[in-house]
């Protein structure tokens, strides 16, 4: 019994020390200064633009992909895109979607696309970073 006990603390304190490192290895973005056009997207009929920030008085204005395009293509600046992506259950699901937003935003001038993982709140500093191409 003694020996289980002790082998069950081994793996438990193995296990934590273990994941402790890769926790701290989350990339985080700040670069919300340089971004010239920030998206946060949920599906191609809702997304919300947080850079240039949209508004239809105090709410948020909904967009579609299409719009949300339109208005990518309309920014001076195009260094830095930044899409704001949900949880995907699949990662092919995910895959394909920034794929597909690369894709998109390359087309259009941007030199650099930058994926983040949505939170509850609209704050972009601290997101940790999905996946990020030039």
């Amino acid at each position: 019994m003694l020996k289980v006990s002790a082998s069950l603390l081994f793996v438990l304190l193995l296990t934590t020390a273990c994941s402790t490192p890769w926790a701290s290895r989350v990339v985080r973005f700040n670069q919300q200064e340089q971004a010239n056009f920030v998206v946060r997207y949920y599906t191609d009929d809702t997304s919300y633009v947080l850079k240039p920030s949209k508004t239809d008085g105090p709410f948020m204005t909904v967009f579609s992909k299409k719009a949300v395009l339109d208005l990518a293509k309309q920014q001076t600046g195009r260094e830095l895109a930044v899409v704001i992506l949900i949880h995907y259950r699949a990662e092919g699901a995910a895959e394909a979607v920034r794929r597909n937003w690369v894709s998109l935003l390359k087309e259009a001038g941007y030199q650099r696309v930058v994926f983040l993982r949505a939170s509850t709140s609209m704050q972009i500093n601290g997101l940790p970073v999905l996946a990020s191409g030039s």
